[in-house]
This record gives structure tokens, sequence and C-alpha cells, in this order.
């Protein structure tokens, strides 16, 4: 655990989570007892087959915590995606 008290979070960084030298790390605001954010780096098949993936959260009106941004990438074979959730509404 890594705590930052300038910027408000803690940090918990797993490594070696599923495979060797990859990491985890999951953010999370202390004020707002919510996670901010969730960072990955691992590899496909090899560890020059670099992926890494970045969640960013963020509240909604009535304090629902959800995935604003995700960006996914294929370090080496040169792709990004990336998403962005935004104008939730209420249904009916």
């Amino acid at each position: 655990m890594q705590p930052n008290s300038a910027a408000g979070t803690v940090s918990l960084i797993i490594k070696s989570y599923l495979k060797p030298n990859d990491s985890v790390t999951l953010v999370f605001n202390q004020q707002q007892k919510a996670i901010q954010s969730v960072q990955v780096a691992s590899y496909l098949t090899s560890p020059s087959d670099a992926v890494t993936i970045a969640v960013q959260f963020a509240k909604l009106p009535d304090g629902t915590n959800h995935v604003a941004t995700m960006q996914v990438n294929g370090v080496s074979k040169q792709l990004g995606v990336t998403t962005q959730n935004s104008m939730y509404q209420p249904l009916g």
C-alpha cells in the first residue's frame, strides 16, 4: 500500500498478479471512499508484447461511482482503444 496524502489517495499495488512482473494498481480516494482509478501493466505471450489498461472512475450526481474512461493499449501492436462513458440519464 502506498498513501499519497497530498492527493488524498491510497494506492494498492499488486505485482506479478497473473504473470511474472505484471502489475495491477488500484487507487482509492480517501475522502470520497471510492475507487478512483485502476492501472494494469501486463503482456500477452511475452514481456515484449506489452498491454496496458488505464481506467478512471467518476461520480454521478446521485453519488454512484462509475467507469468514466478506459484506455487499452497494445504497445507492441501499436493499437489503442479508448472508451468514454457520459450523459447518464435516469430511465422513465
